[in-house]
């Protein structure tokens, strides 16, 4: 039984050519390419999102950026 699903998408001619590139620099299957591009950049998402939730937090705490980095500071110590 197949673990994984395939999935079609289009991209762009020159945008092909670039991937197929870069996957064969990297020594990847176009599959493996996109697979760690794409949880690349999910991950990189829930990052983003993460910050932006702790931002506001801190903000409607009045902590200042710098008061941030103080108590990172501490913490390392």
């Amino acid at each position: 039984m197949r673990t994984t699903k395939v999935l079609a998408f289009s991209v762009p001619p020159e945008m092909e050519v670039e991937i197929i590139k870069t996957a064969k620099k990297q020594h990847r299957t176009l599959s493996e390419f996109i697979r760690e591009a794409l949880r690349q950049y999910m991950e990189h998402s829930e990052i983003a999102q993460i910050k932006s939730k702790l931002r506001k937090k801190a903000k409607s705490s009045g902590l200042r950026p710098s008061d941030v980095e103080d108590l990172v500071d501490s913490y390392r110590k």
